[in-house]
């Protein structure tokens, strides 16, 4: 009990001549410098938690990715019912490497996602991995935000393209450009096969109400949910 009341009385004698903010300063410098000391006799320490707390950041992003493609996977799947389409698929862009000149880098396009309808053929193959700048279709939309027509309305904007949707049995198609804010992040695609015709108003309903489901876990799949 003694102890305790001298340690009391010092301690309000050191309050008295320093001030009590003195006092929690320097007993919060005497922490810092006990864990600066710590870390730096336990060097192997710091690096496990470090590397502990990187591969749980990385299983959280890793499960939410996986769950967040399942999601879309469905999206996909319903717009292929209440839009009438035969293909539904998403185009997710990416950096390249940069111009040596500028630092900018290129930007890249995948079709990471796609589902179709019966009997219809998958082509998601054909379209991994491209620069976006190859075709003009991409850049358009990427400007308007969206696109509608068909193949001859895709051949008076980008060729190239056309010939490769011909190849693939595309009729019409009807493009979204997606966001997370500002900053595009992909383009929702819905392809009409053979002989199919649109119904472009309710084509242009479904994909908006699907654009913005898929645009939001997008935006989760980066962390930014």
């Amino acid at each position: 009990m003694d102890k305790g009341v001298g340690w009391l009385q010092k301690l309000l004698n050191l309050q008295n001549k320093y001030g009590f903010f003195s006092i929690v300063k320097g007993l919060f410098l005497i922490l810092l410098s006990g864990y600066v000391i710590f870390f730096a006799l336990n060097p192997k320490y710091l690096l496990e938690r470090i590397t502990k707390i990187q591969t749980e950041e990385h299983s959280d992003l890793v499960e939410t990715r996986l769950k967040s493609d399942t999601e879309i996977s469905n999206i996909l799947s319903d717009l292929i019912s209440t839009a009438d389409a035969d293909r539904a698929w998403l185009i997710e862009f990416h950096n390249g490497s940069k111009n040596l000149a500028t630092g900018l880098p290129f930007l890249f396009g995948s079709m990471r996602m796609e589902e179709v309808r019966e009997n219809i053929f998958h082509v998601d193959e054909e379209y991994a991995d491209f620069s976006l700048s190859k075709y003009k279709l991409i850049v358009r939309t990427l400007q308007d935000g969206f696109f509608y027509g068909n193949m001859e309305d895709v051949r008076a904007v980008d060729e190239r393209l056309y010939y490769k949707f011909k190849a693939n049995n595309v009729n019409e198609i009807a493009l979204l450009t997606l966001y997370d804010c500002e900053t595009p992040v992909g383009v929702l695609g819905l392809s009409f096969c053979n002989d199919k015709l649109m119904h472009r108003q309710m084509v242009g309903k479904e994909i908006r109400r699907g654009g913005v489901q898929i645009a939001t876990l997008l935006s989760l799949k980066d962390g930014k949910g």
